[in-house]
């Protein structure tokens, strides 16, 4: 049975209209409403520091008495068209307060003002200034929810294929892994996908983030576009969760099979019934599991690399 938090929030989801996507959006009005939101409440042992990793804002959020061998680097979800690292807060204060993390949080340029790949391009940027910031990539795990899932497979295929420093483990929550096909979950979970409903995989949004509704597929399958098309060999353990009832339920399936089949060390929490990316909002016990499995997995995988 889904948890009182879990069913609040499903109500509030499917309470709202579904959107119009024929319609031109105001992506700069969504942003002001992201913002006006309140923020939660500064845990009492923990420490925010704005950060610039060389042109890329961003922040840390640590414990007082941080582990310097304990580093998460966040990246936010939203489409690719919102949300922030400051947006993101509910998520990274419960991941260094609870687990005593130093999260990384940090931005990226977004859709439609900046069309692919320069979210990527901003994530890549990030990348480096932590490395030349002093922290060991091997130790860090990479972690986002929806887009910021997307990003964080993409970012890790990217950064293997350029022969950087590989992190500990990649934990992708409801992420977007093909874009190139028609999922059975793109069309037939929209009207139980409260949240996200019919926005996702359409005309609207590829205008916004590539410039044209119909890509051609030589983009839409590249591995940074569609980490499902990627080559796994030499990327680091990757965990995921993801809820029966999301559009891109079987962007994690399909992928967790995939890595499964190879070999490649591979986790998957499936929640039933829940909101999408449930796993970025910690008010939710069924989160708190998640993210508890989560840090479990890729503190095994930094175990297993050291061994």
């Amino acid at each position: 049975m889904l948890s009182v938090q879990a069913r609040f929030l499903n109500q509030i989801f499917k309470s709202m209209p579904a959107e119009d996507i024929n319609a031109v959006h105001d992506y700069e009005k969504e942003r002001e409403q992201n913002r006006a939101r309140e923020l939660p409440r500064q845990p009492a042992n923990i420490i925010v520091q704005q950060k610039d990793f060389d042109g890329v804002n961003g922040e840390i959020i640590a414990p007082i008495n941080a582990d310097k061998d304990k580093v998460i680097w966040y990246i936010h979800g939203g489409g690719c068209t919102t949300g922030s690292a400051m947006e993101s807060r509910a998520c990274t204060y419960y991941l260094a307060e609870k687990f005593g993390f130093t999260v990384l949080a940090s931005d990226y340029r977004l859709a439609p003002e900046n069309k692919w790949p320069a979210q990527i391009d901003d994530c890549m940027t990030v990348y480096e200034s932590i490395i030349k910031s002093g922290y060991d990539m091997s130790k860090v795990v990479l972690m986002g929810g929806s887009a910021g899932g997307l990003l964080v497979l993409s970012v890790a295929l990217r950064a293997r294929d350029e022969s950087k420093i590989m992190p500990k483990a990649v934990c992708a929550f409801s992420p977007i892994t093909n874009q190139a096909d028609d999922l059975q979950s793109h069309h037939g979970n929209v009207k139980k996908d409260y949240m996200l409903k019919n926005t996702l995989f359409c005309p609207r949004q590829n205008v916004a983030l590539f410039g044209e509704a119909n890509p051609p597929r030589e983009l839409m399958a590249h591995p940074y576009v569609s980490p499902y098309y990627g080559t796994y060999q030499g990327m680091p353990p990757v965990f995921l969760a993801v809820s029966d009832c999301e559009v891109l339920y079987d962007d994690s399936l399909s992928l967790y099979h995939k890595l499964k089949k190879e070999g490649h060390p591979v986790e998957i929490d499936i929640v039933k019934g829940i909101c999408h990316a449930y796993a970025t909002l910690p008010m939710m016990p069924e989160a708190q599991k998640t993210l508890k499995r989560a840090i479990e997995f890729a503190e095994k995988a930094g175990n297993a690399v050291g061994a």
